[in-house]
């Protein structure tokens, strides 16, 4: 197949004098380009405390599309006391649990003219491949930024539902819902999870109790401690993250409200330089005991479709560019993560890479960036899973309701 004809250049900038500058969209910042921390699985044996991404190159698997990842139950039966007891018979037997992660190829391409009368429109403006792979980059970064939340989520990032791999999305299993007196029970039937979590929501209401603020934190953190989230390692100490919607932002900044949090959290200007390096700049809000708010502008969006059961959940994303398919109706919901120690396992054989393509002569030239690439959500379970063998104890999803916003 050839390559598809680029576009001419639009008609508005073809003229006798022009400003060659063209401006750049600018985008949303993305705060797990941020914080991931590579880490490639091959390498060591224990997964370091300080990420957020466990990073497994595929090479030492080559053939296969999928590999095992293997968790050990720490010991916990009881002991013998005393000296007239033995240990025939009493042994504990060593519990594991297991994984399967995938990949899938990831690609996207882009067409220019190399030569010719729309070339000469477009040479101005330095339309050419140094900026076509820049903005692919840019592209490629926003894209696996997506898939994070995916995985965070629905537990894998959207390229793994696609020939030849075919996996199915599922929610992640555990949540914590503002305002809600119970939080959703996991499933491993997915409609029947999606109902608990729909029912969830909608107990929680879509009222300022929904919203996040101080209650909650408090509340967030005792979640944290009684289901026992491993936490990272931040700045040399101990902690954990929240992303934070641009939009509850507000309600947790918001002086008016008596459940404000803004006088109450550590602010990031007395944060040593190890912890304030870890942040992207000024997404960092503050910190609340051990756990460190950032914004997140890209957060996710919850979308409840029918008044009873079976409901269906739509999330909403950030696409690369400016593709927002979010749903920002006050009767949506928005998802931020509290995230522990490596929540994501990234499978990655083939990282990415550029291909040349051209037509009629180098006329036409496309470039196109590859890469074979799986997100999944770090999660355990028996080769036969019930709705309690799970073992998921690094993120948490949490979700708020969108109230209105203002001045």
């Amino acid at each position: 197949m050839a390559v598809g004809v680029p576009s001419n250049l639009n008609a508005n900038l073809v003229r006798e004098y022009w400003d060659t500058n063209l401006q750049m969209e600018s985008l949303f910042r993305d705060v797990f380009s941020a914080l991931r921390t590579k880490f490639d699985r091959t390498k060591g044996i224990d997964i370091p405390k300080n990420t957020l991404t466990l990073e497994i190159n595929a090479q030492a698997n080559e053939g296969y599309r999928q590999t095992t990842v293997g968790w050990l139950h720490a010991l916990d039966d009881a002991p013998r006391y005393g000296d007239l007891q033995n240990q025939i018979g009493f042994e504990e037997t060593l519990r594991e649990k297991s994984q399967l992660v995938y990949f899938n190829e990831i690609s996207h391409a882009v067409a220019l003219y190399n030569y010719g009368i729309h070339f000469h429109d477009h040479v101005a403006y330095q339309l050419n491949m140094d900026k076509a792979s820049k903005m692919l980059g840019n592209y490629m970064e926003e894209l696996f930024g997506l898939h994070y939340r995916q995985a965070l989520l629905q537990r894998l990032s959207v390229n793994l539902t696609f020939s030849p791999i075919f996996q199915t999305q599922r929610w992640n299993p555990r949540w914590f819902i503002k305002n809600a007196a119970t939080q959703p029970a996991y499933n491993t039937t997915l409609q029947t999870h999606t109902n608990n979590i729909a029912n969830a929501l909608i107990a929680a209401g879509t009222g300022q109790n929904a919203t996040l603020d101080a209650n909650y934190m408090n509340a967030l953190h005792w979640y944290i401690t009684s289901n026992r989230i491993e936490p990272l390692e931040i700045g040399g100490s101990k902690g954990y993250i929240l992303t934070v919607p641009t939009n509850q932002k507000y309600h947790a900044l918001n002086l008016e409200r008596a459940d404000s949090m803004a006088n109450y959290f550590t602010s990031v200007n007395r944060f040593n330089d190890k912890e304030r390096s870890v942040f992207p700049e000024g997404a960092c809000l503050g910190k609340w005991l051990d756990i460190y708010l950032v914004e997140d502008e890209r957060a996710p969006t919850l979308t409840i479709g029918g008044t009873a059961a079976p409901f269906t959940l739509t999330p909403g994303y950030v696409h690369p560019g400016s593709n927002d398919q979010r749903d920002t109706s006050t009767g949506a919901r928005d998802i931020g993560f509290l995230l522990g120690n490596a929540p994501l396992i990234d499978y990655y054989p083939v990282n990415v890479h550029h291909k040349y393509d051209d037509q009629n002569y180098q006329k036409w030239e496309g470039k196109g960036a590859f890469c074979m690439r799986g997100v999944n959500l770090r999660m355990y379970d028996n080769v036969t899973a019930t709705n309690t063998s799970w073992e998921q104890r690094y993120c948490i999803v949490c979700a708020f309701a969108r109230s209105t916003i203002r001045a």
